[in-house]
């Protein structure tokens, strides 16, 4: 994958992510530029069709897409995060039955001695005049509650979506850094049996077969090692995925090449890429609710209207309660205003003023953390793919001095030494071409995390 960074571009694109990514908010006290960004919001939203969310699957591997698939099924976290927005939808229903009116009713029976039974059936209505909004901006607050739920439920599932993807390639890298040591082990028998051979037509000395058996053990210590890496990585994947340790040993058995994406990689961000993080939502939707309460605790310092109304019927009898002549009714109207509570409506509009400027701080710090991931990230891609290339040349020239040294060893013009440090070289190479793949795999995941996708 063809990686080309124009670093102007990237700014470019960048600083326009910044500027469309203001939060929504309701108040006045918002500065007119976030007002004036708040308007792009419709349009980066028909945007939005042209990024893809499911970024995993340009890797090009069926099992990193099931394992997500069954981690979305079964994750205790995501179960968590989805029944929060449960939570949040029901306090925003709570929230806006407070624009209704109430109505209630009741009914009784009596029974006293000499009087006979007595029954009564009533019905009680109110309703509070929202004339400064409070209630209606209570309501707006629970719903951007209710928006910032599913964004953080939708962020739990990309988080989880990168961990699952990240342990499927730590998985790849442990096995075939097992393989290609189990490989080496391979090499480093034929080897001792080579001295062996040798010492045994007096061509060689001990020394060698000692040195070729020590270097024998040295790499297969190494194996159990990988393996307890390899096994460790499947558990890591079952728990993400809500199973058990040893429920993918069948799936994951085969080993198979580190996931890597095939399609050349663009470094043009779309302005609004930022805008499809979750957490990024998921903070924007706070600040609006922030800004909504802060309205509400003003409003509360203004006076309260509500009408309220009682209907009401008494008698001895079921007639009765139907003649319509037993009929009670009442109607009042009232109005309450706050004379002295020793500063506590005005104190809360202090909290939520703090509130609304924690919010918008958290917003704005994630926006950093989110430009800090994309160029961080780019970083890494762009170092990995000139080293890529490098480590794959180092492992060609590794192999051949390691068959140079070989040849040599077995002309009797070179020292055993040369063939030990040359197996070493290949050994290495070959290690740090696999961590280069794998760490760019790795930055590749956390960038599309970062963007919320790929575009």
């Amino acid at each position: 994958m063809s990686l080309r960074l124009r670093p102007a571009v990237l700014i470019v694109s960048v600083c326009l992510a910044l500027v469309a990514c203001a939060p929504m908010t309701e108040t006045s006290k918002t500065p007119q530029a976030v007002q004036t960004a708040n308007n792009s919001l419709a349009t980066a939203k028909t945007q939005r069709a042209s990024i893809q969310a499911a970024w995993w699957q340009k890797f090009n591997d069926p099992l990193m897409t099931a394992l997500i698939q069954d981690a979305w099924q079964a994750n205790p976290d995501l179960a968590s995060a989805k029944a929060s927005v449960k939570s949040a939808r029901a306090q925003g229903v709570i929230a806006g039955a407070s624009l209704l009116p109430s109505l209630s009713s009741s009914a009784s029976a009596r029974t006293a001695n000499g009087s006979g039974t007595s029954l009564s059936a009533g019905m009680d209505a109110s309703w509070e005049l929202d004339i400064f909004g409070a209630n209606r901006l209570a309501s707006a607050a629970a719903q951007s509650d209710v928006k910032a739920a599913e964004a953080s439920y939708e962020d739990v599932k990309a988080s989880l979506a990168a961990e699952v993807a990240s342990a499927y390639v730590n998985l790849r890298l442990a096995q075939a850094r097992l393989g290609v040591a189990q490989q080496n082990s391979q090499s480093r028998k034929e080897t001792v049996n080579l001295t062996n051979l040798r010492q045994q037509a007096g061509l060689t000395s001990g020394l060698e077969v000692e040195q070729s058996k020590l270097s024998l053990g040295q790499t297969q210590a190494q194996i159990p090692a990988l393996e307890g890496t390899v096994a460790r990585s499947k558990y890591a994947l079952a728990i993400l995925s809500g199973k058990t340790p040893a429920a993918l040993d069948q799936r994951l058995k085969v080993a198979k090449p580190i996931p890597n994406a095939t399609r050349r990689l663009s470094a043009e961000i779309p302005a609004n890429a930022l805008r499809q993080r979750p957490d990024l939502r998921a903070a924007e939707y706070r600040v609006a609710a922030a800004s909504a309460r802060m309205g509400e605790a003003k409003a509360n310092l203004n006076p309260s209207f509500n009408l309220g109304g009682s209907l009401s019927l008494t008698g001895k009898n079921l007639g009765d309660l139907l003649d319509i002549n037993s009929l009670a009714r009442s109607l009042l109207a009232s109005i309450s205003a706050p004379l002295f509570d020793g500063g506590r409506l005005k104190q809360q509009v202090v909290v939520r003023d703090a509130a609304y400027e924690q919010a918008v701080a958290t917003y704005q710090k994630t926006i950093l953390s989110a430009l800090q991931d994309v160029a961080n990230n780019f970083a890494t891609l762009a170092a990995l793919q000139k080293q890529q290339p490098i480590l794959a040349q180092n492992l060609q020239l590794a192999r051949s001095a390691e068959n140079l040294a070989r040849l040599s060893y077995n002309a009797g013009t070179a020292d055993f030494q040369n063939v030990l440090d040359a197996q070493r070289s290949v050994l290495s190479a070959q290690e740090s071409l696999l961590s280069a793949q794998a760490d760019y795999s790795l930055a590749l995941i956390r960038l599309y995390k970062a963007v919320g996708g790929s575009w």
